[in-house]
């Protein structure tokens, strides 16, 4: 959509603002199903409207081309009628724009949240002695085949912050029950102490692939096809279809079975812990059933330095609880306390979009060529895109601290100033400067994943689901204030170049 309207595409900022902005109040009110519904419902009226207001445009260009009627009273009837038609087509696209933005934040809060559920899951690992000689299956496929309906649950929700690194601090005693285990019959699972972090990895990667996607859809039909504007938006409402069924599919028939395993699962402990209790008395507390997580390993216990993040988790583990039972005070102090990973989306977003509204569209060879800074800013994205896809699909790879997390936005405002200075200097002029637009979609993308899985990991699991849809507003933030002050770079570079067309005067 974006590819195809990029010239109105601001238009929906608010509504994003607006949608994630009031998450935390109606989020947890409404189901998944719901909420992926609406999502594709606006996608497919977003389509509809974008193409009818781009088929009002094609129509009075088809109109000025044949060069209008005849005699001057005919003209002017003519200039109104073309005056009308272009508010309207105008008018059109705006408001299917707005449908778009409501769609991408509804679901991207809404799938975010999603695939933390499915990550914060403990999930089940096969024994070397399972069916087919497996020595372990794949956690998600476990739970599809739903092999004994058992599932690791987070048993220590309050230890999560203890190291400043990402948690891989579950390994240590992965080993200590080996032997018992080995002894256990086909198909009894093992403990499985790494957190999965294929979804949101997964989701991010998507998310990256998207944009270049989306760009090669648009010139695909447009330049092999010569479809317009309306065919290729209309055409795309197939994509509205199948978003709604691919999830209905796969996700939403996924989630139901994690639920019943997880009930089973936490009847199963009730049942053992009271049957230990008649037995052992007070012993009972000091069980565990054979699926439940050990306890933290005692490196941690060597950690006498209170870090940032367990100061945080002292906050909201004495007092963490189900958001149906927040009060809206309470939801909100827990957005705030995100703040150590919101911020880093915030000032990565706002960045990289000053590079891509302000300072890349007056960026041309030669700049006072307005097709030569077209085809910069076309190539430029397209390589930021690249750049963007590579680092969100990297989740699985390696992991970042949250020093290093703050650092990374440091490293765009770098390149933010570095792209400025190349803008009104010329010092480094040419088309080698996509490589540095690559780094600007590294840097972008990375601080995503990497936030976001840091922020499901770190978080209680009782409030991760919420934590992960509201701290998504930060970049939609972020993306607003860039629009804004886009105008003004772009501006000022147009003056400094001797350019006309800015839209508002540089205030220097």
């Amino acid at each position: 959509m974006l590819a195809c309207a990029t010239n109105i595409s601001s238009g929906g900022v608010a509504l994003v603002i607006l949608t994630k902005l009031t998450a935390p109040c109606w989020f947890h009110k409404v189901s998944y199903r719901t909420r992926m519904k609406m999502a594709s419902l606006a996608m497919g009226v977003a389509c509809f409207l974008v193409g009818c207001g781009g088929l009002f445009n094609d129509e009075m260009s088809s109109i000025e081309g044949d060069g209008g009627g005849n005699g001057e009273e005919n003209n002017d009837q003519s200039d109104d009628d073309n005056t009308t038609r272009a508010q309207l087509g105008l008018m059109l696209e705006l408001l299917g724009v707005s449908f778009t933005s409501f769609q991408c934040s509804l679901g991207e809060a809404s799938l975010l949240a999603l695939a933390g559920k499915f990550d914060s899951s403990y999930l089940p690992q096969l024994s070397p002695s399972s069916a087919s000689g497996s020595l372990s299956l794949d956690s998600y496929s476990a739970v599809d085949n739903d092999n004994s309906g058992r599932l690791e649950s987070h048993s220590h929700d309050e230890d999560l912050f203890s190291h400043e690194e990402y948690p891989e601090h579950n390994n240590a005693h992965a080993n200590d029950d080996d032997d018992d285990e080995q002894s256990t019959s086909e198909g009894i699972l093992m403990k499985s102490e790494k957190q999965q972090r294929k979804c949101i990895t997964a989701f991010s990667s998507g998310t990256g692939c998207a944009g270049i996607v989306g760009y090669a859809y648009k010139s695909l039909l447009a330049e092999l096809f010569g479809w317009g504007l309306s065919t290729i938006v209309w055409s795309a409402i197939l994509f509205a279809v199948a978003y709604y069924r691919v999830y209905c599919a796969g996700l939403y028939e996924m989630d139901i079975r994690l639920e019943e395993a997880q009930t089973r699962l936490d009847n199963e402990r009730c049942a053992s812990s009271a049957e230990a209790e008649e037995l052992n008395g007070t012993a009972a507390a000091e069980q565990r059933p054979s699926v439940e997580m050990v306890t933290q390993p005692e490196d941690e216990e060597e950690n006498d330095s209170p870090t940032l993040l367990s100061q945080l988790s002292s906050e909201l583990t004495t007092t963490t609880k189900s958001v149906h039972h927040m009060t809206a005070c309470e939801r909100f102090q827990t957005v705030l306390s995100l703040w150590p990973y919101t911020i880093p989306l915030f000032f990565v977003y706002m960045t990289e979009y000053m590079m891509q509204a302000g300072v890349w569209p007056a960026i041309g060879f030669p700049v006072t060529s307005a097709s030569a800074r077209g085809q910069f800013y076309h190539y430029a994205n397209w390589t930021y895109q690249v750049g963007v896809f590579v680092s969100r699909s990297s989740g699985n790879m390696f992991t970042v601290s949250l020093t290093m997390l703050w650092v990374m936005p440091m490293l765009q405002l770098v390149n933010l100033c570095l792209f400025w200075l190349i803008s009104v200097h010329h010092f480094w002029y040419d088309f080698s400067l996509l490589i540095m637009c690559f780094v600007v979609g590294l840097l972008g993308g990375g601080v995503y994943v990497q936030g976001y899985n840091r922020i499901n990991a770190d978080m209680p699991k009782e409030l991760r689901e919420f934590a992960l849809s509201s701290a998504s507003v930060a970049d939609s933030v972020g993306i607003l204030v860039a629009d804004i002050s886009s105008l003004f770079i772009q501006s000022c570079i147009y003056q400094r170049n001797g350019i006309d067309g800015a839209v508002v005067n540089c205030p220097l």
